[in-house]
């Protein structure tokens, strides 16, 4: 887990895994720890994710810990606690909503208060750093770095039946299913008659996944998913909460942001 800490204190002495895991974290927590000119934009070098425990990063330390009231800026345990309490509050959160609908939007903005990002950040108007990396994304997507929206979606939904002391209506793991890939969620959804088409009028509830329908190796398929936490209103819009995503419209998001679609360009998987 993302918040586990490395061996502390941590140091220019110490490895570059555990300096690189430093930095990231000060990266999302809006912390810049140096830029570097000379690296590509979509490098994690470019906003100073590089291993070295250099004067920028060491910076970085002091001003988190200047903002989180801690009594110095040593990498210690307490302010790897200080550093990584978000993530933690987020994972531990149990919903005590009875209602499925209620529990997963519940705990889907227990998640999106916590700001989750992308170890990436605005350098001069420019989003730098690497995609689908750093801490909040590894823990969505079981470990690795990767597009990261069905691993956020399916943590909050998991967490939340896990609270209601309920089965998933459909799976979204085990055989056969690949759990981070959207097409393979629609399948499993399909399978368990748990697919509603953007298309019908079926009533579709709050607290429900949507897919968002696009194209894959030239191919109808779904590329976005996220949780619609309103009713879908006469105008077909809804509101969601969705990861890999960002506010301006893109395709390609770096955060966990609030949103509002139109079920003419989803699907729907159903959970209550």
């Amino acid at each position: 887990m993302e918040i586990a800490a490395p061996t502390l204190p941590l140091s220019a002495t110490s490895g570059d895994k555990d300096i690189l895991r430093l930095q990231e974290w000060l990266v999302v927590r809006g912390i810049g720890v140096g830029e570097n000119g000379n690296a590509a934009p979509g490098t994690a070098a470019s906003v100073g994710i590089d291993g070295d425990f250099g004067p920028s990063t060491q910076a970085g330390c002091a001003t988190f810990a200047a903002a989180a009231g801690l009594p110095s800026a040593a990498v210690n345990a307490t302010f790897w606690q200080a550093l990584t309490v978000g993530m933690a509050t987020a994972f531990a959160f149990q919903s005590t909503c009875p209602n499925v609908g209620d529990a997963v939007i519940e705990t889907a903005r227990a998640h999106l208060v916590q700001r989750p990002l992308e170890a990436r950040r605005f350098v001069d108007s420019e989003l730098r750093g690497r995609d689908n990396s750093g801490p909040w994304v590894r823990a969505y997507c079981l470990g690795i770095s990767d597009q990261w929206c069905q691993g956020a979606a399916s943590q909050w939904v998991k967490q939340a039946f896990a609270a209601l002391g309920r089965p998933l209506p459909f799976p979204l793991d085990g055989q056969g299913i690949a759990p981070l890939y959207v097409p393979s969620i629609v399948g499993s959804a399909r399978r368990n008659n748990r697919l509603v088409s953007g298309a019908s009028t079926t009533a579709v509830p709050a607290g429900s996944f949507f897919f968002v329908r696009g194209t894959i190796n030239g191919q109808q398929s779904h590329v976005h998913v996220g949780v619609v936490i309103s009713p879908i209103r006469p105008d077909g819009r809804f509101d969601t909460i969705e990861g890999n995503a960002n506010t301006d419209g893109g395709q390609n998001g770096w955060e966990v942001c609030q949103r509002t679609r139109s079920r003419a360009t989803c699907d729907f998987g159903v959970l209550a």
